[in-house]
């Protein structure tokens, strides 16, 4: 069983990259097989040459063998770097005759892929430990005193002649390098022209990848199709159709988590006229104690509906026009008047430090109001009495600062999760922050969270500072 692919781009390099060298490698070997042989053809033909020089230049008169052997014969190895030359005559009954070594037996016949229309064979022999390559050509020889006469055959004389292999092997050597030079560039410049042929047919793939990585977690339209190659048209479709299926489920959820909080408004609104009404009457201890637990979770009750309500409106906010201008800073104002007087009632003191005239941004008043009341409520919450809650607009952010307990670094990257409480043991229903940052997405704005955190700057062990930054 195979392992998964880790990128699509190294195993088609890979695929495409290991037969390439195995081939260039069968190549090389093939070619290097080939450039030898036809050097050592070479030179084997240089020494019948010499030898077919050396035999004609045989006489044979009046019974007697004549030798002159030129300068011809060894001029054609005297130039070989390294290379010595050594020929041997031998008379009719295979005696040594002539010549400047006395060269080893014939022995077994070398590869010849040189064809010779006489009699001559090749092989590879040693000389005082030094190894040669010895060619032996039979040439015959005639005698005639009358021109007009039929020659008469008289026997086979040997002409061997041979040189020592270091001149074969510089050109070998030289043809060897040439090749591993050759095929190495040839492989390097084939491995770049593949992996650039990868990187620009996957592009695409990559641009399609990055677009779907940039979208809003919330942006379940379909992708565009148009721009993509032929064969992730399959995946596309199925991811289309998949996108449409989603998306009508998390609108039936949105509408039916819509309509179930509207219901329950009415309901909750009742029941809290009634416990108004029943602590109206005289009742003892123990029965106003349970009045006022009714009364404390009507009011958390009607609060996540209200909250339910809000996350609703504000996943449907890609349906509102957020084409309207938005003062940050006057919206802040309103919301620090409407939030006042319960931060008065849980002890805390709320204000506002604007260093701004005014702070505009295209969006919805409705949506951005939920935001930064979201914002405002959950500092006034959570913060024991005697603290101090501060709006504060700056050019490109608007903050809401706390000196409260502050929150534990582990839960800084989930209480924007819905429905996430940590350990918190006030009322609420861990929808706030889950709100801000829907509303935050739909407007272009960052959410930052700097806990702990303080206004002065001389005590970082507390405190929270939750900023939405225009991008």
């Amino acid at each position: 069983m195979t392992g998964p692919i880790k990128s699509l781009k190294q195993a088609l390099f890979i695929w495409l990259v290991l037969p390439l060298v195995l081939l260039i490698f069968i190549n090389a070997f093939f070619s290097y097989k080939n450039a030898v042989d036809a050097a050592n053809a070479a030179y084997d033909r240089s020494l019948y040459i010499a030898a077919r020089t050396v035999a004609e230049e045989l006489k044979l008169a009046d019974g007697q063998l004549k030798v002159e052997v030129p300068q011809s014969a060894t001029y054609l190895f005297e130039n070989n770097i390294g290379s010595r030359f050594f020929y041997e005559i031998m008379d009719f009954n295979g005696e040594h005759l002539v010549g400047n070594a006395r060269l080893p037996a014939s022995g077994e016949a070398a590869a010849n892929t040189v064809n010779y229309f006489s009699l001559v064979s090749f092989y590879d022999q040693e000389i005082d430990g030094t190894p040669i390559r010895l060619a032996v050509l039979k040439h015959s020889l005639v005698e005639s005193s009358n021109p007009k006469a039929r020659p008469d055959i008289k026997g086979l004389v040997t002409i061997k002649v041979a040189e020592t292999l270091e001149a074969r092997k510089i050109l070998i050597s030289h043809i060897l390098r040439e090749l591993l030079t050759g095929q190495t560039l040839l492989l390097i410049a084939l491995t770049g022209l593949i992996w650039l042929a990868i990187s620009k047919s996957l592009k695409p793939i990559n641009g399609l990848s990055q677009s779907l990585a940039k979208r809003e977690e919330s942006d379940l339209s379909i992708i565009d199709s148009q721009r993509v190659p032929k064969e992730l048209m399959p995946l596309i479709e199925s991811l289309n159709i998949y996108l449409s299926r989603l998306t009508n489920l998390v609108n039936l959820r949105k509408i039916f988590i819509g309509n179930a909080a509207h219901q329950l408004r009415t309901p909750w609104a009742i029941v809290k006229t009634q416990i108004g009404l029943a602590k109206k009457e005289a009742m003892n201890e123990e029965l106003s104690k349970i009045i006022d637990g009714l009364s404390k979770t009507a009011d958390a009750s009607v609060r996540l509906t209200e909250q339910l309500l809000s996350m609703t409106k504000a996943e449907h906010g890609y349906e509102i026009d957020l084409s309207k201008e938005v003062d940050l800073v006057a919206l802040c104002k309103q919301l620090v008047i409407d939030n006042y007087a319960n931060a008065q009632k849980l002890g805390v003191d709320l204000g506002v430090d604007i260093q701004i005239s005014q702070l505009k941004i295209q969006g919805s008043e409705v949506l951005l109001s939920e935001c930064i009341g979201n914002l405002i409520d959950n500092a006034i919450r959570y913060c024991p009495r005697g603290s101090h809650v501060t709006i504060k607009l700056e050019d490109d952010s608007l903050s809401v600062i706390d000196d409260g307990p502050g929150i534990p670094s582990q839960y800084q990257n989930k209480v924007f999760n819905r429905f996430f409480r940590g350990d918190s043991k006030e009322p609420g229903s861990g929808l706030g922050l889950s709100i801000v940052k829907e509303i935050a997405l739909q407007h272009g704005l960052t959410v930052n969270l700097d806990s702990p955190y303080s206004l002065d700057g001389d005590s970082y062990q507390s405190g929270t500072k939750i900023s939405l930054v225009l991008r």
